[in-house]
């Protein structure tokens, strides 16, 4: 079986994961060096072992990406021979769903639409959206939240894609706002993003791992010190997430795309960017190995 994308067709395995044994890794574009060309990076995280790409361009820009810009996406991803596997959500500044005012919220849809045609474009399967997290949590932001959810849920329907919510830095937000979602829509709808770094933020990791397994769809692999949202790699030994129980989360979900990280390049870690990628890639396959078991 074949699925297209832009960047041809692929087989159906590129894209789910053989949890006996893995060859495809998928990072986050914001492991880039955002002083070289995009498809440079796509060059450089392909010789470094991945094969998939999570796509957050352009995502806190409060316009829609050019017919022009969406092209050159198309062909560095062609080019390289890097597969999208899903799609960051737009968060513009004090633009999401739960906005005070409607003309924010209205924006905030369009940009989410937008995000699900492009997704859907560049073939991936999912896009990611996070839950509210900066805001005081009342019913009121959670019913603005889910009522955003349900204007665009033909749309993604439609398209065949689903979007995972993701946790954040508020207990409160990621419980109030998992919860009512999980309740209001099906699991071909609405799915779950995990971060672990967001998680120690949260200090929600247990809640999270313990309630949100049946809805996972998209990974955010990273590390951090439980007090800023740092995106280093997996298992840094500074690090506070809890690898083996992570491990154990992912490994009895329904979870079968590649193992797939959000990190971050800092030279004072990795003087590089080739040696952080090949550290990233290193992190990728120890947690594939350890979910294989």
């Amino acid at each position: 079986m074949f699925l297209a994308c832009c960047c041809g067709e692929y087989p159906l395995k590129c894209f789910y994961m053989d949890k006996a044994k893995s060859e495809y890794f998928s990072i986050s574009d914001k492991a880039f060096d955002f002083q070289s060309p995009y498809r440079e990076n796509l060059q450089r995280i392909r010789e470094a072992g991945f094969t998939h790409l999570h796509l957050s361009h352009a995502w806190t820009r409060p316009e829609v990406l050019t017919e022009e810009e969406c092209q050159k996406l198309e062909e560095d991803l062609r080019a390289t021979g890097i597969q999208v596997l899903d799609v960051h959500g737009c968060h513009p500044k004090n633009t999401n769903t739960w906005s005070p005012t409607k003309e924010a919220r209205d924006k905030a849809i369009r940009l989410l639409r937008h995000r699900l045609r492009l997704t859907k474009r560049l073939g991936g399967d999912a896009m990611v959206y996070h839950v509210p997290w900066n805001v005081e949590m009342t019913p009121q932001i959670v019913d603005l939240f889910i009522q955003g959810l349900k204007e665009v849920e033909e749309d993604a329907r439609d398209l065949g894609l689903s979007i995972a919510l993701e946790n954040h830095y508020r207990e409160d937000g990621d419980r109030q706002a998992l919860e009512a979602a999980f309740a209001t829509f099906d699991e071909s709808y609405i799915g779950f993003t995990f971060d672990p770094g967001h998680a120690l933020i949260s200090g929600n990791t247990d809640w999270l791992l313990s309630n949100c397994a049946p809805r996972l769809q998209i990974l955010h692999l990273n590390d951090n010190d439980s007090q800023e949202d740092l995106h280093w790699n997996p298992y840094k030994e500074e690090g506070q997430a809890k690898w083996s129980a992570i491990e154990d989360f992912v490994r009895k979900s329904q979870y079968r795309k590649p193992i797939q990280l959000e990190v971050q390049w800092r030279q004072d870690l990795h003087p590089t960017h080739e040696a952080f990628l090949r550290s990233a890639r290193e992190a990728a396959g120890r947690f594939a190995s350890s979910v294989a078991g």
